[in-house]
């Protein structure tokens, strides 16, 4: 009987050896597919974020199809210490500058949310009311009615524009940045139109916007600070430019920080830092018994 049970050990240990040594392999090469699998992910995600980047770099060398031109009235105060100001009338003027011309466009009030109230200063300055902001919807919702807008009317092919670095710089990313409002990358990058005109008639300082279409032999038509008569006075200004020769390219933008900023102060503190971990490294090591 126990030469019987030997005899079973004998044949079925070598068996289950063979079972796992089969399984481990199959596990294994399980492992390595999912890797493989995994690697292949990676760089076809690579690859096409290095499209993405190509495409960026190819479309700012070039003038695009369509041009966006916006110009905010927002509030303000009759003061010079900093304002944190909110967009109060959004237009955009969409340029189509194969055939040279306005073709359409958007117009929205918005509703101001940090200082909901208009200063009589601001509504003598833009004409907006306080019952007209008070009816409008806020910021973000008409940020996502602007994209659809977009998308329906441009595609991809444009760029926004404006006849100065305000609008853009200094209006609508910082709002967005403090309400938390998503922006689409193609915003952080624009045409500067005063930057295009004072290289092209070889400028210091392009002036206000009726002084920049005096300059391309044009008179301001409509209300001044009326939104939507701004942007279309700067739509005529582009139009001018091209016709001129300008190439209008994207010569503008910022760009998201990777990691938070690093002032001078810190810089030295942390070279100071760095010199005294040295100096204490250096030093020999004493070890009294």
């Amino acid at each position: 009987m126990m030469q019987q049970w030997a005899a079973v050990v004998a044949i079925a240990v070598p068996l289950l050896l063979l079972v796992a040594r089969k399984a481990r392999a199959g596990v294994d090469r399980a492992d390595a597919e999912a890797r493989a699998a995994r690697a292949a992910e990676a760089l076809v995600a690579e690859e096409a974020a290095e499209d993405r980047r190509r495409r960026r770099v190819d479309n700012a060398s070039k003038a695009p199809r369509y041009l966006v031109v916006v110009d905010f009235e927002c509030t303000c105060e009759d003061q010079e210490e900093p304002f944190l100001h909110e967009i109060i009338e959004f237009p955009a003027v969409l340029l189509d500058l194969r055939t040279g011309r306005e073709v359409r466009h958007f117009h929205a009030f918005v509703k101001p949310t940090e200082r909901p109230v208009l200063s009589d200063f601001c509504s003598r300055l833009t004409g907006i009311d306080q019952a007209t902001v008070d009816k409008a919807e806020p910021l973000d919702r008409v940020l996502v009615r602007f994209g659809a807008w977009l998308d329906e009317f441009a595609g991809e092919d444009y760029s926004l524009a404006a006849d100065c670095q305000s609008d853009l710089r200094h209006f609508l990313l910082p709002e967005c940045r403090r309400k938390k409002i998503r922006v689409r990358d193609a915003w952080r990058a624009w045409v500067d139109l005063g930057r295009h005109l004072m290289v092209h008639f070889d400028l210091r300082r392009p002036g206000n916007l009726q002084m920049k279409l005096a300059k391309v032999g044009l008179a301001y038509e409509g209300t001044p600070h009326r939104g939507i008569d701004d942007a279309r006075n700067i739509g005529r200004l582009a139009l001018a430019l091209q016709a001129r020769g300008v190439s209008l390219t994207v010569n503008d933008g910022v760009v998201r920080p990777r990691r938070p900023a690093v002032t001078k102060k810190e810089k030295r503190l942390r070279s100071r830092e760095e010199e005294a971990r040295r100096r204490r490294s250096s030093r020999p090591v004493v070890v009294d018994w």
